[in-house]
């Protein structure tokens, strides 16, 4: 892990004094150091940097920093007051009178140093030093130059800039920090392998019975959650510096779940952290919905959150540029959703319906719309209750398995809100376990339902399933990796009906099979009994493919990031040549890029095979960026249920999110370096190892 940048001392209104060729000369108030210019100059005569300070009058005010409102003081020409000016930076001026800054950012500073004449000046100080003469002027000047007081203050400013002080106490307690730093690698792995912050003073006697110096604070529960929060902190503070610092842009994703009775919101950023173009899906904070879970309250909540992140609406403004969601009416609805509010305050915004979702509900449109489908789920709902509900019946059927040397699958539940992928898995145990359900029902004939599965049309009717869920669960599974683009996607639903529509023909891999052995009335050594199947797979698989165009079509703004890729290039070289320069065009202003630039590099990049220019990539990284689901977030409340466990106390809204940011987004325990956050600890005036040995 990369170490902490220092923080820039400049916030507190010092500046570093950029020293002229004659400031290490003895102390000195006599004039000759710089002689006076003449009033007049004629207009003939070389101007040196000393005389540039007599020039004419000028009429333009003068270009400096500084608390004052830049008038030159009296008398003085707008080249003489910038000549001042950078060889003595601490000057300023106000209502043409002169001030000090460092000794006015100095006014509360108490010196240690009491010594007689060591005093700051009240008029430096408040800018009310004026003269009639230039001469008497540049006297107060040079005066006030060589203080003892003013040169004190220089000194401690330039200490500040530079972290001296701090800086010295880490080196002279090297020792100490390393008895901090084992508390706080070990308070990060209470985090990361989600272990309670009682566990903290275990581990650390632990540490302490194996020889390690561990001091005598940062032991308790409490110390545990301190310390989690300021790594957790820091680390967010340095992503957001880190995208801020690149103007990365940005696709926020968020979900609504409740986590043991209260209603909580997760946020995940997309963004390229590195400048490198690949983006990378991170962990933001978690927000408890205290005020409701209505669009209003949760919108107050997500711009709250990320105004404390750092990320502000100027920011925002220019940079986000995508929020997916799961499309639940109180963050898609027209009206008065989430996403309504984003898009009028940051009307660039693109909103995506996670496609992932949108896959399930294809799949629930063709469940309703072909006949039998009903049936064969109700069927394999009665046996996912049959064996979870009786531990009886669950054995009896391992012990079928185990006298047919098979090992069985657990059977699950089907179409129900969790992925398709899960749907596949329970057919396919079903399929897999066919001869030990066989031979349980064929001992336990009470009930005469059960017969349904030695049927060939069960057996048609299974096949059919498994082959179009398989299907599915490969394109759900590549729609919810982290990698996949909104590209990739549509190229994934694509293929995916092509694929099925190519099945409808000849039947999936598990059809044919089944084909077989209904010819040979046997599957698995299982004698099949004559019916029809109760599914139409021809239509089945034709609804499908019609569901998926319904509900997956492809949008717009994949029109527009599709000729970034050389994949979907015309091979003619004629027809490449305005090949994409319309949604290029689109893209660039969208993005707010300068559109003729990006068509120019666009073309140098497809006809002529340079690299991508400075602006191409720009739109490149940002296709990549938005996000084509929100199955991120699912994963995120997965996390949540595993940190805020029954096993430990109800945990805090800050304490929640900075386990989860160091869960998530932190290095591995063996990559923790942990030095940098015990300095920025020990500087924010935290108790370290010192304290043990007092």
């Amino acid at each position: 892990m990369s170490k902490r940048k220092q923080p820039n001392l400049s916030q507190f209104g010092f500046t570093k004094q950029t020293k002229r060729s004659d400031d290490s000369a003895p102390a000195t108030t006599s004039l000759p150091v710089i002689p006076p210019p003449p009033l007049k100059v004629a207009a003939s005569d070389s101007t040196s940097t000393e005389d540039s300070e007599t020039l004419a009058p000028e009429t333009t005010t003068a270009t400096c920093s500084g608390p004052g409102d830049h008038a030159t003081p009296f008398n003085w020409t707008t080249k003489q007051w910038s000549e001042w000016r950078i060889r003595n930076t601490w000057l300023y001026s106000k209502n043409q009178k002169l001030g000090c800054t460092v000794c006015m950012e100095a006014k509360s500073l108490l010196l240690a140093e009491r010594a007689t004449g060591v005093h700051l000046s009240e008029e430096w100080m408040n800018g009310e030093v004026s003269s009639e003469s230039q001469n008497n002027l540049r006297k107060k000047i040079y005066k006030h130059r060589d203080r003892l007081a003013h040169k004190r203050v220089v000194e401690i400013s330039e200490m500040k800039e530079k972290d001296v002080l701090p800086n010295k106490v880490l080196e002279v307690n090297a020792n100490l920090m390393q008895e901090t730093a084992t508390s706080f690698r070990s308070a990060y792995m209470v985090a990361k392998e989600k272990m309670a912050y009682r566990k903290l003073p275990a581990v650390m006697s632990l540490q302490k019975l194996n020889g390690a110096n561990v001091g005598n604070v940062h032991k308790s529960d409490h110390a545990c959650a301190e310390i989690i929060g300021h790594i957790a902190s820091e680390m967010r503070a340095k992503f957001v510096s880190k995208i801020k610092e690149l103007g990365s842009r940005i696709s926020i994703t968020i979900d609504e779940s409740t986590v043991h009775g209260l209603a909580y919101m997760i946020i995940y950023v997309r963004c390229d952290m590195t400048g490198t173009g690949e983006v990378d899906n991170v962990f933001l904070d978690i927000v408890e919905l205290s005020e409701g879970t209505d669009a209003e309250s949760m919108y107050k909540s997500l711009r709250k959150s990320l105004r404390q992140a750092g990320l502000d609406d100027e920011f925002l403004g220019k940079n986000l540029i995508c929020i997916a969601t799961d499309g639940a009416a109180v963050l898609t609805g027209r009206v008065g959703g989430l996403v309504t509010k984003l898009k009028q305050d940051f009307p660039k915004v693109q909103s995506i319906h996670c496609l992932a979702h949108r896959l399930e509900l294809a799949v629930k449109d063709s469940l309703k719309e072909v006949a039998g489908c009903n049936q064969f789920e109700f069927f394999i709902s009665k046996l996912y209750a049959l064996y979870n509900q009786s531990s009886k019946k669950a054995r009896l059927l391992q012990e079928a398995a185990t006298g047919l040397n098979m090992q069985i699958l657990k059977i699950g539940q089907i179409f129900t809100i969790r992925w398709v992928a899960s749907s596949f898995r329970t057919v396919k145990a079903v399929w897999n376990d066919y001869p030990a359900l066989a031979h349980q029902f064929r001992t336990a004939m009470e009930d005469t339902s059960r017969c349904d599965t030695k049927s060939t049309g069960f057996l048609a009717d299974l096949a059919c399933m498994k082959d179009v869920l398989r299907e599915l669960q490969n394109l759900s599974l590549k729609l919810q990796r982290k990698q996949t683009s909104l590209v990739d996607a549509s190229c994934d639903i694509q293929q995916t009906i092509d694929v099925l529509t190519a099945m409808k023909a000849s039947g999936g891999k598990s059809t044919q099979k089944a084909e077989q052995h209904i010819s040979t009335g046997l599957f698995k050594d299982v004698e099949l009994s004559e019916s029809r199947p109760k599914i139409n797979r021809l239509q089945f698989n034709q609804s499908i493919i019609n569901s998926l165009k319904k509900r997956l079509p492809e949008p717009d703004l994949v029109q527009m990031l599709k000729p970034l890729d050389k994949c979907f290039w015309p091979q003619q070289h004629s027809a490449r040549i305005l090949y994409g320069e319309t949604e290029v065009r689109a893209l660039a202003k969208t993005l707010g890029e300068p559109a003729r630039e990006a068509v120019e590099e666009f073309r140098d990049f497809k006809l002529q095979n340079r690299a991508p220019g400075k602006t191409l990539v720009k739109l490149q990284t940002a296709s990549l960026t938005y996000l084509p689901s929100s199955a991120e977030c699912e994963r995120g409340f997965s996390a949540v249920n595993s940190t805020d466990s029954k096993y430990r106390n109800k945990l805090r809204e800050q304490s929640l999110s900075s386990l989860l940011f160091v869960d998530l987004n932190g290095p591995p325990l063996e990559q923790f370096d942990p030095l940098p956050f015990v300095s920025s600890w020990i500087k924010a005036g935290h108790r370290n190892g010192l304290l043990s040995k007092q």
